[in-house]
């Protein structure tokens, strides 16, 4: 990314400003609850549990009652969490002001932003403001000085107990019946055991994160004779985080009933971390052509530096409502602190050539020195070659040239190193906050503090190290009506940095070893269109890419989860394969099982058939690959056009192929003792058979249905329009009568629709992860209104 830098001449200044509304869109829809409540009974049915008559008939007048009668807190509740707990939408506004200008000695560019942002639950907001100061001074007429400084300070807002995520996500899944958000009598629902949503959003607590970066950097440029280039640079980056956790218990009730308050205790955690980053350049160049040869060479050396440190304390019981660390019960004080640090030093050089524009030759070299590993593992050298040949620029090209502008071929082939495993992997490290009874009678034994080593260590490792090859082609007609580049790319990982699994009696992590080779195989395609007929000009560009992975070599240690088997995708998905629903109970007596089964659950097909399988019994040999989570046939298509001062953009973005698994409480009905989805409800019966969902049954009864599976593996492609915009630029004759430089209004939006065949309610986009599995933060759609005015 190029630095924004000052011109010589008039100092300039410009404004630029949105205000932009945000709404959740694409959210699952949690059912009513008399709903709830006859899906429960229909599960115990389904599951053969016992229900007495008297539990029966109430359960009957409560579904009957919820169903006519309107909620009241009292008797009947049916809460919907995400009402009482989310916005219907949110705003964020950005404001950003620049000053730039200079004479041929001086010249500066500065500029100030502020941006407030606010989330979809109360007590959520993040703020932040940035201040820039670019200068260049000319020293001599063979002599630049350039300073850049930046600082940035950032303020996060969230409640005190849980995250934003997790509150949304709680909304969506607690019972209806549970309790009202807020009683009757003032005080908070007792939800979940003391745990509602929508008090822990409002009222409890809140955790401030501030945040403050600040860059330095200063480069001298030396020009002493024509072609030679040498340059000092030194930077120094100091980001300071600081956080401040306030919980605040909450009084719970529940039917005019005090349940006690949540969480039992109130408490107050600061913390503060620092990074000093320190970097150090130095570096030479010489350029010169000689007719139509043009060489540079560059040798340089580079180096960094990062120290960490942090510290946090805490304590519980505070009097009067005075937070503050001097206050609360002493014996319930905690400590902590720490610090590491890591550091890299590199050789480089570069050499180029071109003849004529038309042969292009590129080769590198570095020497990578990384503190991650021992003295004798810490170096890596990793060279690259480039070439290009522009046919276009060939004679036996000149009958062309009426239709073919530009055509160039590329390759190039390099070795890159990755050492990016955290801090002293290769050290047995140990940590604090172990006890051990010592003394001899048992009587006698006193618990004292100690240390443990907690991860065991590998002083071999080295360098990861990947080799790369690519080829490519750039290509224009038409005076450049049409245009394409092209690129395919083979790129072969090995030495891998991995940690494989231990027995659970070994009692620590594992080691990161050298021990694993992975393959990809890629490609990627731009096409663009532009014309121009009188006042409309347009232009069409449509990308489409595709990679392919591959673990070709695990030494035989494919893990025993299966996120990584030789031959097959990282992280490829494997499962059991399916065959709808066992119809009656001659299906399930003559079929192989996974566990229990009886009609309605989901039936599974052995695939194993070694000698010592047994045919009626399903187990892990019998699983099978599902399929990658990973994009592939990534595309976008971007649209501009523009008509005399108008300017339009609309872009779209989509995967072609991708596979997706949900678990948890997104995909299990009665999951955690949640609430059930609409598109959940569409369950197995006698008269359904064709249904999305086994028959229901309570979640301890469901395990065998909602095993991984091909059943559960959905089609996560989509199409999204991802962002449109429409502008306006006063025309000049407008400008000069207010006396300003030029003024551009627009409107955009984001995330407008999506085209899916996922489950409703979730983002295609978004691998599902968490606790409970399902989780998510839902897909934000942004109305936005701008302004761009220079003076």
């Amino acid at each position: 990314m190029t630095t924004k830098r000052g011109q010589k001449g008039k100092i300039t200044t410009t404004y630029s400003g949105y205000l932009t509304i945000q709404r959740p869109t694409n959210m699952p829809e949690p059912v009513a609850a008399w709903e709830y409540l006859q899906a429960e009974l229909n599960a115990w049915d389904n599951a053969e549990i016992t229900v007495s008559d008297a539990q029966r008939a109430q359960q009957l007048q409560q579904i009957e009652e919820q169903k006519t009668l309107r909620p009241d807190n009292w008797n009947r509740y049916d809460t919907d969490w995400k009402d009482e707990t989310m916005k219907n939408h949110s705003i964020m506004h950005n404001h950003n002001v620049t000053i730039s200008g200079g004479s041929d000695k001086l010249t500066f560019f500065g500029s100030g932003t502020y941006l407030y942002q606010d989330g979809l639950i109360p007590n959520d907001n993040y703020s932040r403001t940035n201040l820039r100061l670019n200068a260049d001074a000319q020293i001599l007429p063979w002599a630049k000085f350039s300073i850049e400084t930046a600082l940035r300070q950032g303020k996060k807002v969230n409640p005190g107990l849980s995250t934003p995520k997790q509150i949304i996500n709680q909304s969506l899944y607690m019972l209806p019946t549970l309790s009202a958000a807020r009683e009757l009598d003032g005080n908070w629902g007792y939800g979940k055991n003391g745990m509602n949503p929508t008090a822990q959003a409002y009222d409890s607590g809140e955790k401030i994160t501030k945040g403050t970066d600040a860059v330095v950097n200063g480069t001298l440029t030396l020009t002493p004779i024509k072609g030679l280039e040498l340059v000092g640079q030194y930077s120094r980056r100091q980001s300071t985080s600081r956080g401040r956790t306030l919980i605040t218990p909450y009084t719970t009730s529940l039917r005019g009933q005090i349940m006690g308050s949540y969480p039992t205790d109130d408490s107050l955690t600061e913390s503060w971390s620092e990074t000093v980053r320190n970097y150090y350049r130095a570096q030479a160049s010489y350029e010169n052509k000689f007719f139509d040869h043009y060489g540079k060479i560059l040798v340089g050396f580079q180096a960094e530096d990062n120290l960490n440190t942090s510290f946090s304390g805490g304590k519980r019981g505070f009097d009067l409502g005075r937070y503050y660390l001097g206050n609360g019960d002493s014996a319930t004080a905690t400590s902590s602190g720490g610090a590491n640090s890591w550091a890299m030093m590199s050789w480089y050089a570069r050499l180029n050539y071109n003849y004529k524009q038309r042969y292009l030759l590129e080769v590198n070299g570095r020497y990578d020195g990384s503190s991650r590993f021992t003295r004798d593992n810490r170096w890596g050298f990793f060279p690259s070659l480039s070439a290009g040949w522009v046919i276009s620029e060939e004679n036996f090209m000149k009958s062309t040239r009426k239709v073919l502008d530009f055509l160039k071929v590329r390759a190039s082939y390099g070795l890159l190193g990755n050492q990016n495993i955290g801090n002293y992997p290769y050290a047995a490290t140990i940590a604090t906050g172990y006890g051990y009874y010592l003394g001899g009678e048992e009587a006698d034994k006193e618990l004292v503090s100690g240390v443990a080593q907690t991860t065991l260590a590998n002083s071999d490792i080295s360098w990861e190290k990947s080799k790369q090859i690519n080829f490519g082609i750039d290509f224009s007609l038409w005076n450049g009506l049409l245009s394409v580049t092209a690129d395919y790319y083979i790129k072969n990982i090995y030495d891998m940095l991995m940690k494989f699994p231990l027995p659970y009696y070994v009692g620590m992590s594992p080691a990161y070893t050298n021990a694993g080779d992975m393959s990809n195989k890629g490609w990627e395609v731009s096409v663009s269109h532009k014309n121009k007929l009188n006042d409309f000009t347009y232009g069409v560009t449509f990308t489409l890419s595709d990679n392919r992975n591959k673990i070709t070599n695990l030494n035989g240690l494919n893990s025993q989860d299966k996120t990584m088997v030789e031959g097959y995708p990282n992280k490829g998905i494997w499962g059991y394969v399916t065959d709808g629903y066992y119809k009656d109970w001659d299906d399930v007596n003559n079929s192989p099982k996974l566990g229990d089964a009886r009609p309605g659950f989901v039936k599974y097909v052995k695939t194993y058939q070694g000698e010592d399988s047994d045919p009626m019994t399903i187990d892990t040999r019998d699983m099978v690959y599902l399929g990658d989570p990973f994009p592939h046939f990534e595309y976008g298509v971007t649209l501009n056009a523009g008509w005399k001062n108008f300017d339009f953009t609309a872009f779209f973005q989509g995967v072609g192929q991708r596979v997706n698994y949900m678990s948890g409480v997104g995909l299990k009905p009665f999951a955690n003792g949640s609430n059930l989805f609409r598109h959940q409800m569409d369950s197995w019966t006698p008269d359904n058979q064709d249904a999305a969902y086994p028959i229901l049954v309570p979640e301890a009864n469901a395990g065998p249905n909602y095993q991984k599976s091909d059943k559960w593996v959905r089609d996560a492609s989509y199409c999204r329009l991802k962002n449109v915009v429409l502008g306006y630029t006063l025309p000049n004759s407008w400008t000069k009568k207010l006396n300003i430089g030029s003024l551009r209004v627009y409107a955009s939006g984001q995330n407008l629709f999506t085209i899916s065949n996922f489950y409703k309610g979730y983002d295609p986009e978004v691998a599902y992860s968490g606790s409970v599995g399902g989780e998510f933060y839902p897909i934000m759609q942004t109305f936005t209104f701008g302004i761009d005015l220079k003076f």
